[in-house]
């Protein structure tokens, strides 16, 4: 199983740390432990004590530093080791893997790579807290592998199937039938379409209000999805030649989601995301929550049911078709970069290997 490592998962929302408690998580396998420092900052270390390989995480946080409550280990946030009872002296292999970790937009990321932590590549998240949107975050777990969730997320057009019961801006044939526009952008792709002369739910308006919609995603690795809806008067689409329409033009109004797909386990995943309408509708925004809780559930239940189509089957191929533009894209991209990461590692430890012989 070989995963990105060299960019930023999402680990949960800052509100999910509380201070002086160090939180256990599973991240691309590896087991980790969490925690909220002094100063309002973030540590992570392997959750695996180097002495006698108990979990961290059982430990206690003295300060900045975590105590390994088996033997009384206690290692600083870099993972070097400063204490131990009964020993003075302190070799400097006597310690554990720490991981960058940093809070933006309201939420916690860590670098799980061994290459210096490039903070720029952080995504452009909304957090909850942002002057011009009115956010609700959440999350919810998934049995299944994280790329699946991608693909689902890169191809829209599955809402007017998965959700068609659902009362959401989702639920229209237009997703399935209308062209979509997919070009490529720095680690990953940009997804827009126009649904023209629609029924608007009462999360974005009068349920009779016919209007036109440009909707536009940005997907990034190594699972973050970026979503605008922009709600215009119909014959809009029609206006603008059924492009992108210009900055210029303003909405009626508008909504903003933002997603992240985090790789638990090989067949394990977590999904955090916030959705809610700009802060001029902040009064609608626990129903844009609901809304997407109920479609995220649909999601999930299809998702984990492939899952296990797949295990069942596990030498048969899936078969892309025309509506799986922005899939191959990125899926291709996406691979030629864990394989690009992967060569610069072996050649790694083939030049450590040459210096220790």
């Amino acid at each position: 199983m070989k995963y990105l490592k060299e960019c930023w998962y999402m680990v949960g929302w800052a509100d999910d740390f509380a201070p002086e408690t160090l939180v256990p998580f599973t991240l691309l396998g590896e087991a980790v432990v969490i925690f909220r420092k002094s100063d309002g900052s973030f540590g992570a270390l392997e959750d695996r004590c180097c002495h006698r390989l108990a979990p961290l995480s059982c430990g206690r946080l003295e300060g900045d530093d975590v105590r390994c409550m088996y033997h009384g280990l206690k290692f600083n946030a870099q993972g070097a080791c400063i204490e131990i009872p009964g020993q003075e002296r302190i070799s400097a292999k006597v310690r554990v893997r720490s991981y960058p970790a940093l809070e933006r937009h309201s939420a916690i990321w860590l670098w799980m790579g061994e290459g210096e932590a490039d903070e720029q590549l952080i995504p452009d998240f909304v957090g909850v807290n942002h002057p011009d949107w009115a956010m609700v975050p959440g999350r919810m777990d998934y049995q299944a592998h994280y790329r699946l969730i991608n693909d689902n997320l890169l191809d829209l057009s599955h809402l007017t199937y998965v959700h068609n019961a659902s009362d959401s801006f989702a639920a229209e044939d237009q997703w399935a039938l209308s062209k979509m526009q997919v070009q490529p952008i720095s680690r990953g792709v940009r997804v827009g379409r126009w649904i023209e002369a629609a029924r608007l739910p009462g999360t974005l308006g009068q349920s009779d209000e016919i209007t036109d919609r440009w909707t536009t995603y940005d997907f990034l690795v190594p699972g973050i999805f970026l979503l605008y809806v922009y709600v215009f008067e119909a014959g809009t689409a029609a206006r603008c030649n059924h492009q992108e329409p210009p900055a210029n033009l303003t909405p009626l109004r508008q909504n903003f989601t933002c997603q992240a797909v985090t790789p638990l386990t090989e067949k394990t995943s977590s999904y955090f995301f916030a959705i809610g309408p700009n802060v001029e509708h902040a009064d609608k925004k626990h129903l844009f929550f609901q809304m997407a809780n109920t479609a995220f559930a649909e999601d999930r239940q299809i998702i984990e049911a492939q899952q296990k189509c797949i295990d069942r089957s596990p030498d048969v191929a899936i078969m892309p078709l025309a509506m799986d533009q922005a899939v191959t894209r990125f899926n291709r991209m996406f691979d030629e970069m864990i394989a690009a990461e992967t060569g610069r590692l072996n050649l790694r430890e083939v030049e450590a290997d040459a210096v220790h012989q």
